[in-house]
């Protein structure tokens, strides 16, 4: 996945296992990162990387309608495929003397980075940049069940006991998907399959597999979150969390920063709505944004990409914020986001409440799961927004129970048994010494749907109903016939 948010926690990935020794090749975007046991392979092609095509929604078009569901299933392959034909990639894959321990491969809503693994003849570690749910957990285990377990695409509170409508909702949903991830299983990924790998397999002496079969092949899903951050659904062994893994790379607060903090007597608001909003947000909205700001008695520290023109006082605009290290800040009382996921992390690890602006994607189920714990509040992008702020804002900060909440949170997550990126490491090096660490794998995926969901007991269920039926028929026929017959022979003998 292109996005900057996504090479933080690959980078993350990449520093644990070098500090465990091992060699890595990485194919990424916008990496800096640099040792002597790392080979970087940069796919990153020229211009905007993640508005290609058109795959970034506009804002505009968010304002007028919500976007399909089956959107990021249609550009989680975009961007596979794209990483997929890189020369570079092609040439890693056809040189039959490059082979690997491993493949840790990031799922974003496509199957497509598996084969990698047959190429190279070693075992598959899926990594799940978001939450766990039904569309990941599949490829390791089976779906969870939707009375318990949300979409990430839902755009409906995410309630511990859902109603019967929402239930029939998420089940709407999911068989909806479920359709359409079969079309593009069968009907776009199957042929990109076998357009990107089989040269590189056929060159090393065999024939590619089923791409189904490869889909399902992954020995162990390493998850971006932990219990009190997402769902907590129950996991198969081999699905592992390891959230809050990248955090501790802060980089240090710049002097400017560090001169608005050490200045600021009642604390700091951290506003970042990330690039699709920044980037399209209308004149006008930004003016309001500005007046509702102008009124707070915090400082504002604003990300924007762009300097903006008669700012208040109270509002500093940065072109570039260290995140981590600003939160962790004791000064910083709020953060204002557009509730990526890695945002929402890096918050709660520090103990940050949060107004989050969701506009798609998994952004408006990791609001809803904040708000339903009291964490943060939800903001909808309306016409109506800077208003809708101003109160939210106020919210926050008067009322406690969110910033306890948080911290609540914080205090969980700093006590781990182990640190997530050792952990992360433990898993990896497990699959490679074990071959696959087949011992993990759930049993599951060795059924198949009749067989999983006991649609064949519920025939044969069905067939003896239906003979005993006809049985209990066939006796009560003979049973009337041998009464009439009865009662005739009686009737004759007493004539």
């Amino acid at each position: 996945m292109p996005g900057r948010s996504h090479t933080t926690l690959g980078d993350a990935v990449v520093r644990s296992l070098l500090k465990g020794g091992h060699n890595v090749t990485y194919i990424t975007t916008f990496t800096q990162l640099g040792s002597e046991n790392l080979t970087v392979i940069n796919v990153n092609p020229p211009g905007d990387a993640y508005n290609q095509d058109g795959d970034r929604p506009r804002l505009s078009e968010l304002l007028r309608s919500t976007l399909p569901s089956h959107h990021e299933l249609t550009i989680g392959a975009k961007y596979a495929v794209r990483a997929l034909r890189h020369e570079k990639v092609q040439l890693l894959m056809r040189m039959k003397t490059v082979t690997f321990d491993v493949v840790v491969a990031e799922w974003f809503y496509s199957g497509l980075l598996a084969p990698l693994a047959e190429v190279f003849e070693c075992p598959l570690i899926w990594y799940s940049p978001v939450d766990a749910t039904w569309m990941n957990l599949q490829l390791v285990h089976e779906s969870p069940n939707p009375a318990y377990a949300a979409d990430l695409q839902a755009s409906n509170k995410a309630s511990e006991i859902p109603s019967v409508t929402e239930r029939a909702q998420r089940i709407w949903k999911q068989m909806y998907l479920t359709a359409y991830q079969y079309y593009m299983t069968h009907y776009v990924e199957t042929p990109l399959y076998y357009e990107q790998y089989q040269l590189a397999i056929q060159l090393r002496g065999r024939s590619p597999p089923l791409y189904d079969d490869l889909l399902y092949s992954g020995a162990m899903m390493l998850i971006n979150s932990q219990p009190t951050l997402g769902q907590n659904l129950p996991l198969p062994n081999n699905a592992k969390y390891i959230g809050v893994h990248h955090v501790g790379n802060a980089e240090p607060l710049t002097k400017e920063l560090q001169d608005i903090l050490k200045n600021s007597k009642d604390g700091v608001i951290y506003v970042n709505f990330g690039s699709t909003i920044t980037e399209e947000l209308p004149d006008e909205m930004l003016e309001q944004l500005i007046k509702v700001f102008r009124h707070v008695d915090q400082d504002i520290i604003w990300k924007y990409g762009d300097k903006l023109e008669r700012v208040p006082a109270n509002v500093h605009v940065v072109e570039w914020v260290p995140q981590q290290a600003l939160l962790k800040h004791p000064k910083v009382k709020l953060t204002i986001s557009h509730a990526a996921y890695l945002t929402y992390i890096e918050a709660m690890f520090y103990g940050v409440p949060l107004i989050g602006i969701p506009v798609f994607g998994d952004q408006l189920l990791t609001m809803d799961v904040a708000v339903a714990r009291g964490r943060g509040i939800k903001v909808h992008y309306t016409e109506k927004l800077a208003f809708r702020l101003k109160e939210a804002i106020n919210e926050v900060l008067g009322n406690i129970t969110y910033k306890t909440n948080a911290k609540e949170v914080s205090s969980i997550l700093h006590r781990p048994l182990v640190p997530p990126s050792q952990e992360l490491r433990y898993w990896v090096e497990l699959v490679m010494s074990t071959g696959g660490a087949t011992h993990l794998r759930s049993p599951a995926l060795q059924l198949n749907m009749i067989e999983r969901y006991h649609i064949d007991v519920a025939g044969l269920i069905f067939l003896t109903y239906w003979f005993l039926t006809k049985v209990a028929k066939l006796v009560k026929v003979y049973w009337d016939d041998f009464g009439t017959d009865t009662g005739t022979e009686e009737r004759e003998k007493i004539e």
